[in-house]
């Protein structure tokens, strides 16, 4: 087989993984068939150039998880089929983290004055409690992973949550299902087989349970804090 020049692969490897992230929604079999053809090149790049590969899955990720779009599933099993599980999982939650901090960020500068006029007035009371435990809630919401996560990512939008936190909490909290299901994408022989698998196959109650446990004793600073005021 050919190797593909140096100067295409990268793209190739954005374009590869950014189709993973949201083509699939919209094309089903047909773009997984596709993803199929240039698999070798992906996986072959990731082995030779993992520090570049890994910063061009981040970008992928960090692009991908910005839309609604229910592609961050894929992506956990994309990067546990191209790095293994421990490597894929700390890279997915990081580019998840990122993309949280530009969502909030854009989502502060384009909409401050539409959210203040819509919803300030039912805000107010809130605000300070929700930027104060801001880590903690958003830590909760992204540990248990019924919990969608264009709609975590609302919350440092309306609240002025610090951005390095939303980062801290969105990576963190998202590490133990990026590593379950990228231990599952690094058990597929071809990725092409992502297509028979969905969430529902690992969001078993035997998993739900220790995750709404850890969300739990994430938020248990923040029933301290208001149990201190009561």
């Amino acid at each position: 087989m050919p190797r593909t020049p140096s100067t295409l692969r990268i793209p190739l490897l954005l374009f590869t993984l950014a189709a993973l992230a949201c083509a699939l929604w919209i094309l089903g079999d047909r773009a997984l068939e596709w993803i199929g053809h240039h698999q070798e090149t992906v996986l072959q790049l990731a082995r030779e150039e993992t520090a570049l590969a890994g910063l061009c899955y981040v970008a992928a990720v960090t692009l991908g998880k910005i839309t609604p779009f229910p592609g961050g599933f894929l992506l956990m099993l994309s990067g546990g089929y191209l790095f293994g599980a421990p490597l894929g999982a700390l890279l997915c939650a990081l580019g998840s983290g990122l993309s949280a901090v530009l969502v909030a960020g854009l989502g502060r500068r384009l909409f401050p004055q539409w959210i203040h006029r819509r919803w300030g007035h039912r805000l107010t009371g809130f605000e300070k409690g929700l930027t104060q435990n801001g880590f903690h809630l958003l830590l909760a919401l992204r540990l248990f992973p019924v919990v969608p996560a264009w709609l975590a990512n609302l919350l440092p939008v309306a609240f002025p949550v610090p951005l390095g936190q939303v980062l801290a909490a969105t990576t963190l909290g998202l590490l133990p299902m990026s590593f379950l299901v990228g231990r599952l994408g690094a058990g597929l022989a071809d990725l092409t087989q992502a297509r028979h698998l969905q969430p529902a196959d690992i969001l078993t109650p035997g998993l739900l349970l220790p995750l709404a446990g850890l969300a739990v004793l994430a938020l248990i600073p923040v029933l301290l804090r208001w149990r201190q005021r009561d």
